[in-house]
């Protein structure tokens, strides 16, 4: 039975890591966007109450309460603009979601290669010249992605969501061999019925 070309093999992990990266920082990003908005919501919602009452009641004298609860929900407000400028979740949650894309271009090139591998539109020279510059971009999205920490809960998921793919649709390299070991089953079993016969 012929074999995947290590070559082809070597394009097929490189789009199975980068399919892995682009699902870790696009869960990432959701975590994120999460925490952006479970701090800007409450910051505009606190500055609208105060603002609005407060200045409702600007020429009116005011119960010691109100003025701690005033005090109170701004010095909250405060707080969660503290820690959003200080976490810059934007940055954070727009930086994975790039980075995650940016693997997703990779993956897609992979696959391209791939398919026009066996189209036989290319042939496995022209394919091992690509790997060198498919590597390099890889390469460069993974320093790029160092700003960006990937948690260890938002790696399993990606790693399960990746896995669970993989088995309900295989990739082309995958279907390729499955063909080839059906293709050589019924072959040897063609022989065993010709042994068998003769």
């Amino acid at each position: 039975m012929e074999s995947v070309p290590y070559t082809v093999d070597v394009i097929e992990k490189l789009r199975w890591n980068s399919h892995l990266g682009k699902h870790s920082h696009f869960y990432a990003s959701q975590k994120g966007r999460n925490l952006h908005i479970l701090c800007g919501i409450p910051i505009v919602a606190i500055n609208l109450i105060l603002g609005s009452v407060f200045f409702a009641l600007l020429g009116t004298d005011l119960p010691d309460w109100s003025k701690w609860i005033g005090a109170i929900l701004a010095l909250v407000a405060a707080l969660l603009g503290g820690v959003q400028t200080f976490f810059n979740f934007k940055k954070s949650y727009e930086g994975h979601r790039e980075i995650g894309n940016e693997y997703l271009a990779v993956a897609r090139e992979c696959e391209r290669l791939i398919a026009l591998y066996f189209d036989k539109i290319l042939n496995l020279e022209h394919l091992s010249s690509e790997v060198e510059s498919l590597n390099d971009k890889y390469s460069s999205i993974n320093q790029r992605a160092e700003e960006y920490v990937v948690t260890e809960k938002a790696y399993k998921k990606a790693l399960d969501t990746q896995n669970k793919k993989a088995n309900k649709e295989p990739s082309l390299v995958q279907k390729m061999q499955s063909e080839k070991i059906e293709t050589n089953k019924l072959s040897n079993a063609d022989g065993d019925k010709a042994a068998a016969g003769s």
